[in-house]
């Protein structure tokens, strides 16, 4: 067998222009969920010293990572070395696209000459390499010519990992902006088969990942078997260039979710996709443990046959104004301990004492440090989440409802309509009350830990975000005026205190005008399911009613959601239809 896949990805060293804390845009979101390339080219110009920059950061941070033991990289994205097809608007692409290449050859060298294996990510597709007018099969057909001649340039590449199920957010504005091309599990199935003889040919790897987000016939790919079975050809199941890529759960990368079904009875090899910088669980800025979980996959997964490996996200992923670079200046020690820890788990079979032992920790201050984590991870799944709401299994049309609706990167929101929801599916709020509370008591004693471990990190913002966090499940719990006050007032001080951190949208009406709860509760079971099997009629309810959905309801729905959702990540309604 072929040596395991040991994955990290390689966005961090593309944040030049992101580094200081006190710019004049310090308290914008930055997008994370892909390296900023496109934001590199400036009055119409790629300019060395930038590419200079990113270079030197790239080789410290691949010298870094595979120094703990990993031996291959992901590097955003394919886009940029292909030469342009579409309509350019006017801009010198073909100019840019001759200097990307010359750069990231660089870059695949460097990574190459450290032990590591470099792969290009790429979403399907970009409106720029799609030449006018082609049908479908002949898109696909340029596809694989495209990807034949990249494979041919570039020999130090190990493979492409494909994304289907996601574009670029509406903030991104680049002429190599991506858009989602397959909609249905026949459209995967032909564009995989175009592309896999390729890669055959060249002996390179084809992974791709089955996230997505609901949208179109394709968006329960995640988690749905029979889509996931009817997208793939038996040429890929077959093939030793092709690899399934599954996040750790049915949702995103949150808590309180069993391990991918698909992970333990895949129809072809995978690597496994985990995430180190949690991007709905504070970004690294404070302590944010995920040894527990991991070592428990790894253990669930010690005698699979089919799996290859993992891909982790140590920089990758959500929008957030937190700017912490993962091996690099500005480090958080939270992602960098996960990311080591991480790849340990999965190398001894899930041994949580061996993977810290490996990152220094002996004697005495293993079992502190071990304490430590066990608090901060209580924390975590006691006050970021409502438990009984948390545990719940819950789909809304094609995907799951994640097990936590109320933070979203670094906003927090608290409205009615949240509310009302996290108390129909909370299944024992008093028992989610004295976890919470006997989690915050553990914060004393986590300061003195810290002190004695010498671990650097801000603890007065770590107690004072715990106490918003509390504060927030709280009014979400009891939505009324007392509740929402003492977390008005909290935040006040607090966004004092902290600024550029976490926003509050808070939003609890006494009198909830349209949103009244016979009605909510109605519409809530309505539109929720608590299975992953669809009911006869939700075909009817998300296929016919759609664009009453989409044009009457989410508008009037969409202030008690959060403010974001429509300004950076995919349009909501993109993933309703």
């Amino acid at each position: 067998m072929k040596e395991p896949i040991y994955m990290v990805d390689a966005s961090a060293p593309f944040f030049v222009r992101h580094k200081r804390r006190k710019d004049a845009n310090s308290h914008n979101s930055i997008n994370w969920s892909k390296a900023p390339t496109h934001e590199l080219t400036r009055d119409g110009k790629v300019k060395k010293k930038t590419h200079k920059k990113i270079r030197e950061g790239f080789e410290l941070y691949v010298k870094r990572l595979s120094r703990l033991g990993y031996n291959a990289v992901s590097i955003d994205e394919l886009a940029y070395l292909l030469w342009p097809t579409g309509d350019c608007q006017g801009l010198p692409v073909q100019k840019w696209v001759k200097k990307y290449r010359k750069h990231y050859r660089r870059l695949l060298e460097i990574s190459v000459d450290h032990g590591m294996t470099p792969y290009l990510t790429s979403d399907v597709w970009y409106a720029i390499h799609t030449p006018a007018g082609m049908s479908r099969k002949a898109l696909f057909d340029h596809m694989a010519r495209s990807m034949d001649a990249l494979l041919e340039d570039f020999p130090e590449l190990g493979g492409i990992i494909l994304r289907i199920g996601e574009s670029d957010g509406v903030d991104v504005i680049s002429p190599f902006r991506s858009q989602l091309l397959l909609k249905r599990p026949a459209h995967l199935r032909q564009c995989l088969q175009a592309l896999l003889p390729v890669f055959e040919r060249h002996s390179r790897m084809l992974i791709f990942r089955t996230w997505t987000l609901g949208a179109g016939k394709i968006g329960d790919l995640l988690w749905n078997r029979s889509t996931l079975n009817s997208s793939l050809p038996e040429e890929c199941l077959k093939s030793e260039s092709f690899l399934l890529s599954y996040k750790f759960s049915q949702s995103d990368f949150t808590r309180y979710q069993p391990l991918n079904p698909f992970a333990l009875n895949s129809p072809a090899p995978y690597i496994l996709e985990l995430q180190t910088r949690r991007e709905y669980e504070g970004f690294g800025e404070f302590p944010c443990f995920v040894g527990f979980d991991y070592a428990t996959y790894a253990r669930q997964l010690r005698q699979n046959r089919m799996l290859r490996g993992i891909h982790v996200w140590c920089q990758t992923g959500g929008w957030s104004r937190f700017r912490n670079f993962s091996f690099l200046k500005r480090r958080s020690y939270f992602n960098e301990l996960n990311t080591a820890v991480t790849l340990e788990l999965f190398k001894n079979q899930g041994n949580v004492d061996r993977a810290l032992e490996k990152s220094g920790f002996k004697g005495q201050d293993l079992s502190r440090m071990k304490r430590f984590l066990e608090l901060s991870d209580d924390l975590i799944k006691q006050v970021l989440y409502i438990p009984s709401f948390a545990a719940r299994t819950l789909f809304i049309n094609r995907s799951r409802i994640p097990p936590l609706v109320h933070i979203l990167w670094d906003r927090i929101t608290v409205t009615s309509l949240i509310a009302f929801m996290i108390q129909v599916y909370s299944r024992d709020v008093p028992s989610d009350l004295k976890k919470s509370d006997a989690a915050m008591a553990g914060l004393p004693e986590m300061r003195k830990l810290a002190r004695k471990l010498n671990i650097d990190y801000d603890i007065d913002f770590h107690e004072g975000t715990m106490e918003l966090m509390q504060l927030s499940q709280r009014a979400l719990i009891s939505p009324d005026h007392a509740s929402g006050k003492a977390l008005a007032d909290y935040f006040q001080n607090y966004r004092m205190n902290y600024p550029g951190t976490y926003e509050l949208k808070l939003q609890i009406e006494t009198s909830p005008g349209i949103i009244r709860k016979p009605i909510l509760g109605s519409v809530l079971r309505l539109f929720i399911r608590d299975q992953p099997k669809y009911r006869f009629f939700d075909k009817v309810l998300f296929g016919l009613s759609g664009p009453f959905i989409v044009y009457v309801l989410l508008p009037v729905l969409r202030r008690y959601l959060p403010g974001t959702l429509d300004q950076q990540a995919m349009p909501l309604a993109e993933l309703i239809r």
